[in-house]
Formats: C-alpha cells, sequence, structure tokens
C-alpha cells in the first residue's frame, strides 16, 4: 500500500532542493519583509475573510495558530476570541505580530517562536485548544508527525488550507528554472497528497475547495525583476530573460505595476473527537 506520508516527504524534499532563498523562517528574519507581506495580505483581504467566515470562534474559543506570520489572522483572532496562541519561528514576523498586537492593545495573544516541527507540546503550549489551524504553513517535510502533534492539543477542530494545482509563482519558476539553472522546477506536494495522508490516518475531513484572485504591486519593473531573480537565486546577466517573461505578466496602474493572478484553494477540517478512526 502506498505511505501517502512518505510521498508528502518525497515531494517536499525534490522542491526544497530547488528553492535557493534558504529555510522559509530565514526568509522573513527581515522585519521589512515581513511588513511587505503583511500589507500584501491586507491588499487582498479574500484569504483572510474564508478562514473568519468558516471557523466557528466563540468569545469562549481558544486557539492555536501555526506558522501565524506577521499575525494575519492571529490579531483578528485574539479580538474575537478568548485566547490565541501564535506558533511562528522567525523574528521579523513575531516582531511585526508584537507591533499589531501593541497598537491594538491586544492582551490574549501568546507567540511561541519556534518551528511547529521544535514544539514540546508540554512545556511550550497550554492547550487543550478546542481550534488548530494551519493556513498555507505545512512547509514540513514530515506531514504525519506534524498532524500528530496538532491531534495531541486539540480537544475540538483542526482546520488545514492547503493549495490545489499551481500558484502563480509556481508558474513563473516552471518557465524560467529551466532556462537558468538547466534543469526541472519540482512544485511540492499539493491538497490531493494531503488528503490522503488524512484519509490513511483514520481521518476523512470536510472539504471545500475555493478559487482565489490576488494582486501584487511592483512600483517598478526593475523591482519585479530583481524579486523574481532574487526568488531563483541568479545573477543580473539574466535581468533580460526575467524582463521579457515579465513584460506581459504585469500591467500598469497609475504609478505602479500590477501582477494579477489566480489560484486554487483547499480547505479541510475535523472535530478530533470523532477521528481518527483506526
Amino acid at each position: 500500500m502506498m505511505n501517502w506520508a512518505e510521498v508528502w516527504k518525497q515531494l517536499y524534499e525534490a522542491s526544497s532542493r530547488t528553492k535557493t532563498v534558504g529555510e522559509c523562517a530565514s526568509l522573513w528574519d527581515s522585519k521589512e519583509r515581513a511588513l511587505e507581506f503583511l500589507n500584501m495580505s491586507l491588499e487582498n483581504p479574500e484569504r483572510i475573510e474564508l478562514v473568519l467566515s468558516k471557523l466557528p470562534i466563540t468569545k469562549n474559543s481558544r486557539i492555536l495558530d501555526i506558522g501565524a506570520g506577521p499575525g494575519t489572522l492571529a490579531i483578528p483572532f485574539a479580538e474575537r476570541a478568548l485566547a490565541v496562541t501564535a506558533v511562528e519561528p522567525s523574528t521579523g514576523m513575531v516582531e511585526v505580530m508584537k507591533d499589531q498586537a501593541q497598537e491594538k492593545n491586544i492582551t490574549n495573544l501568546t507567540i511561541v517562536q519556534k518551528r511547529w516541527e521544535d514544539i514540546n507540546t508540554e512545556s511550550d503550549l497550554a492547550g487543550p485548544f478546542d481550534i488548530i489551524i494551519a493556513s498555507y504553513s505545512l512547509g514540513m517535510p514530515d506531514i504525519d508527525a506534524a498532524i500528530d502533534k496538532m491531534q495531541a492539543v486539540s480537544c475540538g477542530q483542526i482546520w488545514l488550507f492547503w493549495f490545489a494545482g499551481t500558484t502563480p509563482g509556481e508558474r513563473h519558476m516552471t518557465h524560467l528554472w529551466p532556462k537558468i539553472h538547466n534543469s526541472a522546477y519540482q512544485i511540492g506536494p499539493k491538497s490531493d497528497v494531503l488528503y490522503n495522508v488524512l484519509y490513511q490516518k483514520g481521518i476523512y475531513p470536510h472539504m471545500t475547495v475555493h478559487e482565489m484572485k490576488y494582486q501584487k504591486k511592483y512600483p517598478t519593473l526593475d523591482h519585479a525583476v530583481s524579486e523574481m531573480r532574487r526568488q531563483i537565486g541568479c545573477s543580473d546577466e539574466y535581468n533580460p530573460l526575467i524582463r521579457e517573461y515579465f513584460a506581459d505578466k504585469v500591467s500598469k496602474d497609475a504609478n505602479q505595476l500590477i501582477e494579477n493572478g489566480d489560484t486554487v484553494r483547499v480547505c479541510m477540517w475535523w472535530d478530533t473527537n470523532q477521528f481518527p478512526k483506526n
């Protein structure tokens, strides 16, 4: 029988070998980049609105937000719930989240600056939690152990949000990576693998699929080229190639360039009092 957790790991590791920007957490150690991420999220509020509309949050809810980033969800959670614990490893993201909490006078938010893989559930967390959420933060090779750890601290529901199909960024990389690195770009595991991991664990989640559009803004085409070059990990000798590729991917709007994109996203959730069934 196919081991779906191993499939996830193999796809994750193959994808990681074609990433040149280092560990995900270290990418966001810069507070400036964390702020850019927050602002882009606030300019595309559909994801935030989707999550807030789905989760059964009450004034008595205890929520665990895994991979909380700059607090895009943790802050509005804290405004609605009894207590929120945000697990986030990167320094820049944590600093921005703390700033937001201070600005909004939020006192019921606890931040744990660690990777989920490194969390000790007994010493790092004050569980159990009514709602556990990982919103596009499942970049972990051992997804089986990650889910087991979520189950261990849950007394209610677990909500996972992940991608189906290719994202605009992956489409860019699939086109440009081979021309620069002379090898195919490897895309990581998607929601089909995640569903099968859960099913194999005796967890049969509810599932909904959502198509979302987003906009990414650049001051100039040079900024877009520089950002893509950083992601690909190449020198400026490839600027003409990237510029030619991006020229028809952006449109001018006032004093900036807009890249319009679309993604397909999947929400899976289950009640841990009901599943797993083994």
